[in-house]
């Protein structure tokens, strides 16, 4: 056994040594002396293991390569993690979408294949595949592009992981031996059902350990994959789904037109379904889709990518929704309603088209009054103004073959017009508002068809007199006017079905070449001719927008109006 004295200098001679290797601060055999060192260490790798060339040296060598350049070794390493940058100089050109780009990616695959290609070249290519952005890189030569540099990544991963090893390897490496199925062809896939959910902490943790930066087309397509999914569902799902689907919409918007195409066409499908508010007010903002009043004039013409019954059922959401605002946001103010809002709310199925028309009192209190500033806003583009009447709003609404025109504040009557022979036009930006234009039918030499004065009682009156020009209530059971048919099924088999008649051994009818000629002028306005038809039918002319000049000409022509099927029929001989 050692004496004392030997041990206490063994002691110091240990501490000696200790304190030469710089392990001072801390007890011998503490496993922290090796882990924080060690966690630097890896720091510093994974730091290396991802890091990317500068931003201005990168962006240079994809700027000489999209102007045509021949690249140096060093070059054609740094254009890897910017060829999905828009380039200034070329008007936003990129790298993906430029002629050599093909050629490029051939190089890197076959270095590649040898295992000579620098691994952070080829993570400068997963960051530039995940940098894409598809609402600047809208080029069809830049999607192929970048379509291309998908399949690359997925033919030459395997090649590189193999190439990483069993051992200690880069984050972004070990992530995508988990997740690979983001190089494939359905990247989001996996992630868009519970994304739908809301649960967002696999793709949030995805996005960071990948770097995915926010304008990323993933965060695109996965909601587009959110909503194809959805739209899967049954309709009570489905529908459940919509406030969560415009939420993902509106977050992440480069496939929203695509996106809400999808929801609309499948809102439409659904079994009895009503008016969807949130719907409405979402496609119908002047930054998304816009009025669908608007569609005919040329400004809302993201409504064509729908069937034309999806826009009518949109089309007739609006137009309940002005007719309720007009009464209870208007009228209301004056005291006013005397029960018009029930009594036009009757025939609200059979409304093919409103206008709303503002005094100058109500222009003036969107500045206070935050429900007439949102109506405004909602109706931008589609509403007119009234100059003479200033605490007077009026209300244009069309029924069939007749226009009637409503106002906020007695004395003023409802004047009920046949829509072919106005004493204005429905489409003027301003109206005095009296008997120079929409109060015309008072004048005696003017006249209407139906003048409705709100004296007590005068609901039953006003009801036998639109009998007579062949208006009737709803039928309760009847079907949407705006929205028959099925998202599924072509424009003309959405159609109402036509009246028959007797078969004919010809066509008869007026010179169809002008026809033809004549609805050119009138965008929406269609032909569905069905006197071939083996158990017979008529030559029918079909417009959305029941605009008064089209129906002039083909009452001249000799067409009749159908108000069953909201259409023009040319009379059997």
């Amino acid at each position: 056994m050692l004496a004392t004295g030997a041990l206490h200098q063994l002691s110091r001679d240990l501490a000696a040594a200790i304190g030469a290797m710089g392990l001072q601060a801390g007890e011998f055999g503490k496993p922290e002396l090796v882990e924080v060192p060690t966690r630097e260490a890896e720091r510093i790798f994974q730091g290396y293991a991802k890091a990317k060339p500068s931003k201005e040296d990168a962006y240079a060598a994809a700027c000489a390569f999209v102007r045509g350049q021949t690249l140096d070794a060093w070059q054609r390493d740094l254009v890897a993690a910017a060829v999905a940058e828009p380039i200034r100089e070329q008007a936003g050109a990129m790298v993906l979408g430029a002629r050599r780009f093909a050629e490029l990616l051939d190089s890197y695959e076959e270095e590649a294949r040898r295992g000579d290609l620098w691994r952070l070249t080829w993570h400068g290519l997963l960051y530039s595949y995940f940098n894409y952005d598809p609402t600047t890189g809208k080029a069809e030569a830049t999607r192929n592009g970048w379509q291309a540099l998908r399949a690359f990544l997925e033919r030459t991963w395997p090649l590189i992981d193999h190439q990483a090893g069993k051992e200690v390897v880069p984050d972004w490496v070990a992530v995508l031996r988990k997740e690979s199925d983001v190089l494939t062809a359905a990247p989001v896939e996996r992630y868009s059902r519970a994304y739908l959910r809301g649960n967002t902490e696999a793709t949030d943790q995805l996005a960071q350990d990948l770097g995915i930066p926010p304008s990323s087309w993933f965060w695109h397509a996965l909601v587009l994959g959110a909503v194809k999914r959805a739209t899967a569902d049954s309709d009570a799902e489905f529908r459940r789904l919509i406030p969560q689907l415009l939420k993902l919409v509106q977050g992440k918007p480069g496939f929203r037109d695509e996106a809400l195409e999808a929801i609309l066409i499948r809102y439409h499908s659904c079994r009895g379904a009503p008016p969807d508010e949130r719907l409405r007010d979402f496609v119908c903002q002047t930054t998304v889709w816009k009025n669908p009043k608007l569609k005919g004039a040329g400004i809302a013409t993201a409504w064509n990518r729908v069937p034309d019954p999806v826009w009518q059922m949109v089309l007739g959401w609006v137009n309940e929704r002005n007719l309720k605002d007009f009464f209870d946001i208007l009228a209301a103010r004056n005291n006013a309603d005397e029960g018009r809002l029930a009594f036009w709310s009757k025939y609200l199925k059979q409304i093919t088209w409103t206008r709303l028309v503002f005094g100058h009192d109500t222009m003036a209190l969107k500045r206070t009054n935050a429900e007439v500033r949102d109506l405004i806003a909602r109706e931008e583009g589609a509403y007119a103004q009234l100059t003479s009447k200033s605490e007077v709003d009026a209300f244009m609404m069309q029924i069939g073959s007749y226009l009637i025109i409503e106002f906020s504040k007695k004395p003023n009557a409802c004047y009920v017009y046949e829509a072919d022979q106005l004493p204005f036009e429905p489409y003027e930006r301003q109206y005095e508002g009296g008997t120079a234009d929409l109060a015309a039918g008072f004048r005696q030499e003017v006249g209407c068809a139906v003048r409705i004065v709100h004296r007590e009682g005068w609901g039953g009156r006003a009801e036998a007199e639109l009998r007579q020009l062949g208006i009737r209530p709803d039928r309760p059971e009847g079907q949407r006017v705006t929205s028959t048919g099925t998202a599924n099924t072509s424009t003309a088999g959405a159609r109402a079905t036509a009246a028959t008649g007797q078969a004919k051994a010809s066509p008869v009818g007026p010179d169809m070449s002008a026809l033809r000629s004549l609805l050119s002028r009138f965008r929406g306005a269609s032909i569905d001719d069905r006197r071939g038809n083996s158990g017979g039918g008529r030559l029918w002319i079909e417009d959305p927008l029941q605009r008064v000049q089209l129906a002039s000409e083909l009452k001249a022509l000799g067409f009749k109006w159908a108000n069953t099927r909201q259409a023009w029929y040319y009379p059997e001989a």
